[in-house]
C-alpha cells in the first residue's frame, strides 16, 4: 500500500527541487554495486528557470517519498507522427505499482489538459539526454550513459499500459576478433576512399575549435532521429563544450574530412570509465570531473572502447563512410583497449549492422515506451 502522500503538479523552475525527488535514487539504488551516480548539481540546474527548455517547455513533477518519482514534459510544437506527444523521464522507483499507478495517472491528466495525444519515455527533457530503459543483461552493470534500472521496471511498465516502441542494442566483442575479421578488406577499400577523405584523429580540440560548424553538422545528420527536438547553439554548447570534448578518447575517435576541409563524419569513442565511477568504490568520480587525460590510465584491464557517437553528413553516405569509420577506430583502438562496444542503436537503423556483425560475444538490450492518451469521457 501507499501510505505516503504524494506531491505533484505542474513545475515552472522558480522553486528547489524537492529533496525527496533527488534522495529517492540513493534509497533505490543503495545496494546496487554498478550504479553510477546521479549528479545533484546537475539535475536541480536541469529543473530550475536557468534551463533554457523552459523558455518554450513545460515540465510536471511527482514524487512519494522514498516510494516513486515522475518528471513530465511537454513542448507545444513538438509532434511525433504528426501528434502532440508529451514525454516522462527521470523515473525511478521501487516495485510499487499503486505509487506509479498515482503518478502516472496525475501526469498523464496534466499531459491530455496540454493537449498531448501520446505519450513516451524514458525521455529526460529531451532526446539530447538520457533516454530509454535497460531491459537485460544487469549483470553486467552499465557504462557511462548506458540507461540503468533495476529489473522490475519493464514489467511496472507493461502494467502501467506502456508498450515497447523502439528497441535499442549495444554490443561488445574482443578488440582481436573485430581486427581479424575486417582487417583484409578495409585495408584493401582504404585507399580508394582517401581518394575523396581524410581519416583523422578526432581531438578535444579540433572539436572546441569548430562547434559552431558541428552545431549545424548535428542538425543535419541527427534531425530526422525519432523525438528530435533542435537546440539552440548555446545549449549546444553547454551540452557538448569543454568538459564534454575532455571526455572522448582522442586516440580512436574518428574525424573524416573532404579534400576541401569540409567536416563529412565523426565518430566519437569513450573509455569505458565505469570500474572508476561506481558509487560503491572506495574513491568513485563524478561524472562532471571524470576526463581521459587524468582517468584513461587508471582503468584496469581489459579496457573497453565505447563507439558511441557517429554519423555522416547525408552529402556523402554513399561512399560508406560510417563502416569506414567504425573500421577505422577499431584499428586505432589496438594497444589502448581490449574490447570493442557499439553502443546504444536501435536495432532498425542502418548502422547497426557493423556492430551486429562483429559485436557478437555479449549484448545489452534496451526500449523506449508508448502509450496513448485516453480522451476524457
Amino acid at each position: 500500500m501507499t501510505n505516503a502522500v504524494a506531491t505533484m503538479g505542474a513545475w515552472d523552475g522558480q522553486q528547489a527541487l524537492p529533496d525527496d525527488f533527488v534522495q529517492l535514487p540513493y534509497y533505490i539504488y543503495a545496494n546496487d554495486p554498478y550504479w553510477l551516480g546521479e549528479d545533484e548539481a546537475s539535475l536541480r540546474a536541469q529543473f530550475s528557470h536557468l534551463n533554457p527548455w523552459f523558455e518554450h517547455g513545460q515540465a510536471w513533477l511527482g514524487v512519494i517519498p522514498q516510494q516513486a518519482r515522475l518528471a513530465g514534459f511537454f513542448q507545444p510544437t513538438q509532434r511525433i507522427d504528426g501528434e502532440s506527444a508529451a514525454f516522462f523521464g527521470f523515473w525511478e522507483s521501487t516495485n510499487n505499482l499503486e505509487a506509479n499507478e498515482q503518478l502516472f495517472k496525475g501526469f498523464s491528466e496534466w499531459a491530455r489538459e496540454k493537449g498531448a495525444k501520446h505519450i513516451y519515455g524514458p525521455i529526460n527533457f529531451t532526446t539530447f539526454a538520457a533516454n530509454r530503459l535497460r531491459t537485460d543483461s544487469f549483470e553486467h552493470g552499465a557504462f557511462p550513459s548506458e540507461p540503468w534500472n533495476p529489473p522490475y521496471y519493464p514489467t511496472l511498465l507493461a502494467k502501467l499500459g506502456y508498450q515497447i516502441r523502439y528497441r535499442y542494442l549495444s554490443t561488445f566483442s574482443p578488440l582481436n576478433d573485430i581486427i581479424a575479421a575486417i582487417g583484409q578488406d578495409y585495408l584493401r577499400v582504404k585507399p580508394k576512399l582517401e581518394q575523396h577523405f581524410n581519416l583523422l584523429a578526432m581531438t578535444p580540440e579540433f572539436w572546441l575549435a569548430n562547434l559552431p560548424e558541428l552545431y549545424g553538422f548535428v542538425d543535419e545528420v541527427f534531425g530526422a532521429n525519432f523525438a528530435y527536438t533542435p537546440i539552440s547553439f548555446e545549449t549546444f554548447q553547454a551540452h557538448c563544450g569543454e568538459s564534454f570534448a575532455l571526455k572522448f578518447c582522442p586516440k580512436t575517435s574518428v574525424l573524416a574530412t573532404t579534400k576541401d576541409s569540409r567536416i563529412a563524419g565523426f565518430f566519437l569513442v569513450y573509455p569505458d570509465y565505469s570500474p572508476l565511477m561506481r558509487i560503491s568504490g572506495e574513491h568513485s568520480i563524478s561524472a562532471a570531473t571524470i576526463n581521459y587525460a587524468e582517468h584513461y590510465r587508471l582503468l584496469p584491464k581489459p579496457r573497453t572502447a565505447l563507439a558511441k557517437t557517429g554519423g555522416v553528413h547525408p552529402d556523402f553516405r554513399a561512399f560508406g563512410l560510417f563502416t569506414a569509420m567504425s573500421c577505422e577506430l577499431s584499428f586505432r583502438a589496438r594497444g589502448h583497449y581490449e574490447v570493442m562496444a557499439g553502443t546504444l542503436v536501435r536495432e532498425d537503423n542502418a548502422s547497426l549492422k557493423f556492430a551486429a556483425r562483429h559485436g557478437t560475444a555479449r549484448k545489452h538490450q534496451y526500449a523506449l515506451y508508448h502509450a496513448p492518451i485516453t480522451p476524457t469521457p
